[in-house]
């Protein structure tokens, strides 16, 4: 009996470390997904998002085929957040606030994953789930993701914040009407450059009011 009860120990224990092993944060490597933006008038614009990570620094790359381009740098370490932005021939850093950010991500916070169901095909060799995730308000939206790796840091994807997962496929409707769907197409770990994470020299660094003060 005794010998029964040390391997039924010995299983359970393999099982939680190979649980804990399998959902790994994603803290080097870059994902990249197609974007398809449909606006209110339904004329629809293609782009790719890309997202990068170094432990806890994260570069958000947003290139749609009209020639928008956004390019975010967030060091959550240092509690600081970057766009890079052209604006007259001249290269600004505008640092935005970490605090703002996580403020509109309160919204999204204690979502609930329902209705999870496993997928037959693979992205990436990762192990694909179709959930529906419920916010507090009750809004819901159909994602597909991975339990086996899962965002590092917190305030990496707005509308999921602390998210056990990493979502590869999901669509939102902004508050304007704009139409947003994103589907992962590489999910790379891989080693990164520190430099790239890094302000370019050739970018004035200015504050987020005196960007505003240059846009009027």
């Amino acid at each position: 009996m005794k010998y029964i009860y040390c391997v039924i120990m010995i299983v359970l224990h393999w099982i939680s470390i190979t649980t804990v092993d399998a959902q790994q944060p994603f803290s080097e490597g870059i994902i990249e997904y197609n974007v398809i933006l449909t606006a209110p008038d339904n004329n629809k614009i293609l782009g790719t998002y890309t997202m990068s990570f170094k432990g806890a620094e994260i570069k958000k790359v947003m290139k749609m085929d009209n020639g928008y381009e956004d390019i975010t740098l967030f060091d959550c370490k240092n509690n600081t957040i970057y766009s890079l932005q052209s604006r007259n021939g001249i290269k600004y850093a505008i640092q935005l606030s970490m605090e703002e950010f996580k403020e509109k991500q309160e919204k999204y916070a204690g979502f609930k994953v329902v209705t999870e169901k496993k997928q037959n095909h693979l992205i990436d060799s990762l192990v694909v789930y179709q959930g529906t995730v419920k916010y507090k308000n009750n809004s819901k939206l159909t994602i597909l993701y991975t339990k086996d790796w899962k965002p590092a840091e917190p305030i990496t994807y707005t509308r999921f914040p602390n998210a056990a997962f990493l979502p590869l496929r999901f669509q939102y409707n902004e508050e304007n009407g704009i139409g947003m769907v994103f589907e992962a197409t590489k999910v790379s770990a891989t080693p990164l450059s520190t430099s790239f994470f890094k302000i370019p020299a050739d970018y004035k660094m200015i504050s987020y009011e005196e960007y505003k003060q240059l846009s009027r």
